[in-house]
């Protein structure tokens, strides 16, 4: 699962890895089908599906093979009060299909115009109303909808009290055509309708979630998958550090990343085994396999990433890079603002053939050792330069 939100907001929801976005804290989801020329096309089962995140962050695109080209799926979230989740969908084939819009575990839905409501609260704003729909609580409604069964008639407000419910809507959507739908998270009574018109594109959102990952420590490694997965790895953190349960992990994180509003908060949603938990770090220098088991993302992946570059003992040492991955020996790397007892640090490697020069600007009091690059070498100057050459005991 990908959590879709905004910085600072705890409603969000979740994209599981054909598209299904699940609401935190709402028993129903909202998934999503293609009658294409061929056939119905079901994402959760399909093989020609995949999924990537934009430009590393949480705007989450989901692709599905159709004749003639995609349909695509765009879900991302953007700020306001309510908790806005945009879902896009996008005909990225030759051919016209039909998007069905599934909701599933309701116990009722009514349809006010473009709004559709579930369980007595506004949930989700519609581009306009159904041209088809069906409605089941046993579980039959894609047979319905394949089968061409689903109907023209007047909604009738569905409704089932154990929450069985299960609803599609159909869009014909055109080559090349938009069908836009706005998630409203957070239950709030009736108001304004969102302007569906006025959210941000997909790109529109990822841009503005690199904005605002420009805050806090910085890093250029040598790395291609490393370096995108490092920002996916710190907008997840800055949207699991907004939810009401918080793991000391992402607290940890947000610490040792430089986001410091954000673990301010996080900090506060803990209680006192938690904070224990958080305020633990590892008392020796990361390693890189540490780095390599990490590799899915999330706070494990910053946590060992941060020890790596820049590991703070209790006495005031730094140890920048503990170990020199082979593979990124001959490679510029540099590390901007880490956040540190004493104040911000920052460094550069830069090569002269087979040895380093190690440049860095560090806060007065502080020890800088790098025994991945050259053993015997430290400091206790705030700022400098040196050619070291590597030495590694």
């Amino acid at each position: 699962m990908t959590a879709v939100g905004s910085v600072g907001s705890a409603h969000q929801a979740d994209v599981d890895e054909r598209g299904l976005v699940a609401p935190i804290d709402r028993p129903w989801s909202l998934d999503w089908w293609i009658g294409a020329d061929d056939r119905w096309h079901i994402p959760a089962r399909e093989p020609a599906v995949r999924q990537s995140l934009v430009d590393s962050v949480p705007v989450v695109r989901t692709a599905m093979r159709v004749p003639g080209g995609d349909a695509v799926q765009h879900t991302y979230g953007v700020g306001s009060p309510a908790g806005t989740v945009v879902v896009e969908f996008t005909n990225e084939s030759a051919l016209p299909f039909v998007v069905a819009l599934i909701v599933r575990h309701a116990h009722r839905v009514s349809l006010d115009g473009a709004r559709l409501d579930i369980d007595g609260h506004p949930a989700l704003r519609l581009a306009r109303p159904p041209s088809r729909w069906a409605a089941t609580t046993d579980a039959t409604t894609e047979a319905r909808v394949t089968g061409g069964q689903a109907g023209t008639e007047p909604w009738a407000a569905p409704h089932d009290r154990r929450g069985r419910l299960e609803v599609a809507g159909l869009y014909p959507l055109a080559h090349r055509a938009r069908l836009r739908v706005a998630l409203t998270v957070r239950r709030t009574p009736p108001g304004r309708d969102v302007d569906l018109d006025a959210l941000p594109s997909p790109g529109a959102a990822a841009r503005g979630w690199r904005a605002q990952l420009e805050r806090g420590m910085q890093v250029e490694v040598p790395e291609p998958g490393l370096a995108a997965a490092l920002p996916a790895a710190r907008a997840a953190v800055l949207l699991a550090g907004a939810r009401r349960t918080v793991e000391p992990a992402v607290v940890a994180a947000l610490e040792d990343w430089g986001f410091d509003a954000e673990a301010t908060t996080a900090w506060s949603r803990l209680g006192w085994q938690g904070r224990r938990a958080a305020a633990r770090r590892l008392s020796s220098p990361g390693r890189w396999s540490a780095v390599a088991a990490a590799a899915s993302g999330g706070p494990d992946l910053l946590l060992a990433v941060r020890s790596l570059l820049a590991h703070e003992a209790d006495d005031g040492t730094i140890t920048l890079l503990g170990e020199l991955p082979p593979h990124w020996r001959g490679q510029n790397l540099a590390v901007h603002g880490v956040p540190t007892r004493h104040g911000l640090l920052s460094y550069a490697v830069r090569w002269h053939g087979a040895r380093p020069a190690l440049l860095w600007d560090a806060p007065p009091g502080v020890r800088l050792r790098a025994p991945g690059l050259d053993s015997t070498w430290g400091t206790g100057e705030p700022r400098g330069d040196a050619l070291l050459e590597t030495r590694v005991a």
